[in-house]
């Protein structure tokens, strides 16, 4: 670590302390690595910022305030792990989506500042490189859907979804699935209908607890241009195993035992005692006591 830039960094964020954060995980809830990757720079774990921020950028999915976010935390991080090309880089992809972006002075110190424009300086010297003007850039399709409340165990799940595509690169729908205690995700085209797209997961594939899935969608290169969940936070449809928890009370056992016990009580009084040490979570133990009302003292006082 420098130690140059972690204690600007630590100036950094007591001014930050004081006039709100640098930034808060929760500012990004369309993309949750961001929000890892975020959380993990406030917490000082800078290598492992740098991964859930590295695998928050391949997402096609991300709209320029977002790729702005990865690359200014991605440029912080390399400063304070002593990785200035990288940082520097970080900042020309980050200038390239926003040429006027600033730090902002009352968090940061006049070492982060006078960094990022010296790769200002550089960056607008050899003419911009990689800078598209906001009415040439592409953006993201976006997947509208809405998931069941539950699925039914055995029975097949239909999903319907629709799609925004305002450049018209959407070329195929795909729906990702697997049941509970698969590591593998099967995968299947979703038909095109009237209003959006359709695609049904075969009832032999739902089972309880749950079923996991995700939508991504593809241009003519298959590359994805869209996607609701992704592998690490599939969208997840609960499913009910229709049977009860095994209770002691709703077990059909003891229901007849209660059943033949009261019917016994008109000739033979019957005493149940059941209930649970109170160090133990193990089912109730049920106690049957006949006892004879003409001997003193057999049934109780």
């Amino acid at each position: 670590m420098n130690v140059r830039w972690f204690a600007a960094l630590t100036v950094a964020m007591l001014a930050a302390a004081s006039v709100g954060g640098v930034a808060r995980a929760q500012d990004f809830p369309e993309n949750p690595l961001i929000q890892q990757g975020v959380q993990l720079y406030n917490d000082l774990e800078y290598e492992a910022s740098v991964d859930a921020l590295q695998r928050a950028l391949v997402r096609a999915e991300n709209v320029p305030e977002q790729k702005v976010a990865i690359f200014k935390f991605l440029a912080l991080d390399y400063l304070v792990l002593g990785r200035q090309e990288d940082a520097r880089q970080a900042f020309r992809q980050l200038l390239a989506i926003q040429p006027e972006f600033q730090l902002d002075p009352a968090v940061f110190s006049p070492e982060y500042r006078q960094f990022l424009e010296g790769v200002r300086a550089e960056w607008e010297g050899q003419g911009r490189p990689g800078w598209v003007s906001p009415q040439s850039r592409l953006r993201p399709a976006t997947i509208d859907h809405r998931m069941p409340d539950e699925a039914v165990r055995g029975e097949s799940l239909d999903l319907q979804a629709t799609v925004e595509d305002p450049d018209g690169r959407v070329r195929r729908f795909v729906v990702a699935y697997r049941s509970a205690g698969q590591s593998d995700f099967a995968r299947m085209e979703a038909q095109a209908t009237s209003t959006g797209y359709a695609a049904t997961i075969a009832g032999d594939r739902v089972e309880p607890p749950v079923i996991e899935y995700f939508f991504e969608v593809l241009d003519d290169g298959n590359n994805v241009v869209g996607r609701k969940g992704d592998e690490r936070t599939p969208l997840r449809v609960p499913v009910p195993s229709g049977e009860d928890d095994g209770s002691w009370y709703t077990s059909w056992w003891f229901w007849t035992i209660v059943g033949v016990g009261v019917a016994a009580a008109v000739a033979v009084p019957v005493g149940i005692v059941y209930g649970t040490s109170g160090e133990s979570n193990d089912p109730a133990s049920v106690t049957i006591i006949l006892c004879d009302p003409e001997v003193p003292g057999d049934c109780g006082p």
